[in-house]
């Protein structure tokens, strides 16, 4: 099976990171980004289009989530919303694929344009984010707990040495 130069990238960057670990390094993405340049920067001579646009498609949704201000008092009036902590925004993001709400395009509607059906699916999407937030929250709790039950509040051990003690402190 032929090996793409998108599936060599994944590969640097996971490698890449399984190193900083293996290190035992705290690290920021932009030093995983600065590695994978250094040490593979022949995969974006390929790739860069494609990561360009990716980065281009990131930016634009920032910049559209963030668009100045459109005049909407006229509709927060209309509507009973001139509240002093409404905030109601300029866009909103509609899956194209409601079944894939976090992962696939939204299509970006200023908000005065939006139907009932848009204003559903936006908060469908944020439902399934609030979940998703929810569920990681909830799974980084336990872990914290286990691990304070193991070292307890004020021990600098990882996480991974909280678990090589609880494998010890186990009965044979």
């Amino acid at each position: 099976m032929k090996v793409t130069k998108r599936a060599e990238l994944n590969e640097a960057i996971r490698q890449t990171v399984a190193d900083f670990c293996a290190n035992g390094q705290r690290f920021l993405n932009r030093d995983v980004v600065d590695a994978v340049i250094g040490e593979h920067g022949n995969l974006f001579e390929e790739l860069g289009r494609e990561l360009a646009r990716e980065k281009l498609f990131d930016l634009a949704r920032r910049v559209m989530k963030t668009a100045g201000q459109v005049t909407v008092g006229e509709a927060r009036l209309q509507l009973g919303l001139d509240l002093p902590d409404f905030d109601m925004p300029n866009l909103i993001a509609v899956p194209v694929d409601i079944t894939k709400p976090l992962n696939g395009d939204c299509q970006w509607i200023p908000v005065t344009q939006a139907t009932v059906a848009d204003l559903d699916a936006n908060l469908h999407m944020l439902d399934v984010q609030i979940g998703a937030d929810q569920r990681r929250r909830h799974h980084i709790a336990m872990l914290r707990q286990r691990v304070v039950a193991v070292i307890g509040e004020k021990s600098t051990l990882t996480v991974v040495e909280a678990a090589a003690l609880a494998r010890e402190l186990q009965p044979a």
